[in-house]
């Protein structure tokens, strides 16, 4: 039956359309706003995940209206809520309005059930009006289709997609049976495909140490145990995951692995796990505040060169890289800045000296300004000459060429960056600090002193094994560090070790050298700590020649940058008169 488009309830129905229309529109706004999808779960892209077996006999029942969550055919043309989105459904939404309206007897709309949820075949419509008219249930012929995947009304594409791919995980896995209070839940889709292949590399390698010979089971218990569960408990106890709003701990776990992993790839040597967490921290968390802070730098950097920059504070290399470090080397990846230069190269024999004294590995970078020169007939000599002074040394060696074309001290910037994942930097001291305040502006050495997130060890001269430390020691945090470092060495190598405080203009160092004196011995190292007098860096190197000492262990700079450049300091004084390696801690 025909109506005229004047009738008064044809009116109120077309208007009642108009205002689902712009409902529909409101609703996928927000979605974009919010971040949720307002769209209808496409059939049979779900059936194809969730890999849905033969359907059951189709029985008639009263459904939930809220439990139907896509459709057949027509995914695209409603919202989440049965909305309409296309102005093209009017005549057609209106005329079953108008027949529930008439109390006119429809039938049966057609559905499949996958889990607990519905995906309309036909009657989408009537869906449509019959939410807008806030009905709870409808009639249905439902057909049934089983699947192991447990979908629920709220769920989205993307948990669909993380739910049929935890269920394919499980059970290639055996996880649940094997372990079965685990938690590994994610929110990205992708992440269970990533964790499989990480327990397929572990099963690799174990079964390797095994000759072949590892069920995978065991590979499967193992990983969760003695890799999964380690990180876990890292990111629990750094509360990283603070950073990562709506994340879980699996999510963080799949990244930190694969952020090591590219880190790792790039840099040529492994990178240990707290290191990769802490970048994907500092490059990831709180991304907005990141951005923002980036930007500040370069805007920062305009007005305040590096010369000004005052770098990380005293102790936190220590307090982020050591925890979980305690027991091994100190010093296990040795990164050395390579020029070819007849001093640079005494540089790479002194960090071939640590490495052997660790057991480490030797990571050489060579700066290039071109892409041109990274293969050219120079950098392939260094690479030999490089190649042949770790066999020599009977160690672990590898050379990486950069490019670094800008700024000035291109070296400078490049160990910088790289020094986040070694444990110590070695650079020829070619160029000391320059006397005149100016100068010192632009001192490349005196910008890496600051500026570097590691220990730094300057080498003035032929390499030199470590044999006796002496360390300079006035109870600052900067002096902490180095005291820190020297008593392990002292403790791990068994050199011998001397802590020097220098009273100048008639300062008292006593109770400094007694809390140098109590901390070396609770360590078991029986240090020589003495009081030397007058200006600081003659006071040093005097000292360090009196008691043998043939290396400097000392802090950063003590002042701020301003400061330092404007009065001078006793660091830049001993590294332009010093003959020995300085190792300077931070």
């Amino acid at each position: 039956m025909n109506h005229s488009p004047d009738d008064p309830k044809t009116n109120a129905i077309h208007s009642q359309f108009r205002s689902a229309r712009l409902a529909a529109d409101w609703e996928r706004l927000w979605g974009r706003l919010l971040g949720r999808s307002a769209d209808l779960l496409p059939f049979e892209e779900v059936r194809a995940y969730v890999k849905a077996n033969t359907p059951r006999q189709r029985v008639q029942r009263t459904i939930p209206l809220a439990s139907i969550v896509g459709s057949v055919g027509r995914y695209q043309d409603f919202t989440r809520s049965f909305l309409p989105k296309r102005d093209s459904d009017r005549n057609r939404w209106a005329s079953v309005r108008r027949a529930v309206l008439d109390q006119k007897r429809l039938p049966p709309i057609d559905v499949y059930k996958l889990g607990d949820v519905y995906f309309v075949q036909d009657g989408n419509h009537r869906v449509s009006v019959a939410r807008q008219m806030q009905a709870e249930d409808i009639d249905a012929f439902v057909t049934e289709i089983e699947t192991n995947v447990p979908l629920q009304p709220g769920d989205n594409l993307d948990a669909v997609i993380i739910k049929a791919e935890y269920a394919d995980f499980l059970e290639y896995t055996s996880l649940a049976r094997l372990r079965p209070q685990h938690e590994l839940r994610v929110t990205v889709p992708g992440q269970y495909e990533i964790l499989t292949e990480m327990i397929d590399v572990h099963h690799y390698y174990l079964s390797r140490e095994k000759n072949g010979k590892l069920p995978y089971d065991e590979a499967v218990a193992d990983w969760y145990d003695n890799v999964y569960l380690p990180v876990v408990r890292l990111v629990e106890e750094r509360g990283i995951l603070a950073g990562f709003l709506g994340r879980t701990e699996t999510d963080l776990y799949a990244w930190i692995a694969e952020h090591r992993s590219d880190i790792s790839r790039e840099m040529g040597w492994p990178v240990d796990t707290e290191a990769a967490a802490q970048d994907l921290v500092e490059r990831f968390s709180g991304r907005g505040a990141k951005v923002a802070a980036r930007l500040g730098e370069r805007l920062a950097y305009l007005v305040r060169p590096d010369a000004f920059d005052p770098g990380p504070r005293p102790g936190v290399w220590r307090k982020e890289w050591l925890p979980t470090h305690h027991l091994r080397r100190l010093f296990q990846d040795v990164l050395v800045a390579v020029d070819g230069s007849p001093l640079g190269w005494q540089a790479v024999e002194q960090a071939g000296l640590l490495v052997q004294r660790d057991g480490g590995d030797l990571h050489g970078l060579h700066i290039v300004p071109n892409e041109a020169e990274r293969t050219g007939e120079p950098v392939r000599a260094i690479r030999t000459a490089f190649e042949r002074r770790c066999r020599a040394l009977e160690i672990r060696g590898d050379l990486r060429v950069q490019v670094a074309a800008k700024r000035t001290f291109p070296v400078g910037h490049a160990l910088v960056q790289r020094a986040h994942w070694a444990d110590v930097v070695v650079l020829p001291l070619n160029h000391p600090p320059r006397q005149r305040a100016f100068a010192r502006v632009n001192s490349g050495i005196g910008v890496l002193v600051r500026r570097s997130p590691r220990p730094l060890l300057l080498v003035p001269g032929p390499a030199t094994p470590m044999r006796h430390g002496l360390v300079a020691y006035d109870g600052s945090p900067k002096a902490q560090e180095a005291l820190f470092v020297a008593t392990h060495l002292a403790m791990r190598w068994k050199i011998g070790l001397t802590v020097v405080a220098v009273s100048e203009a008639g300062r008292t160092t006593d109770e400094i050298l007694g809390t140098a004196y109590e901390y070396t011995r609770r360590h078991g190292v029986a240090a020589d700590c003495v009081r030397a007098e007058g200006p600081v860096a003659a006071a040093l190197l005097r000292t360090a020649a009196a008691h043998n000492a043939d290396h400097l262990i000392l802090g950063g700079y003590g002042h701020t940058p301003v400061i330092e450049l404007v009065l001078g300091s006793a660091l830049d004084e001993v590294l332009r008169k010093t003959s020995l390696p300085v190792l300077i801690c931070r």
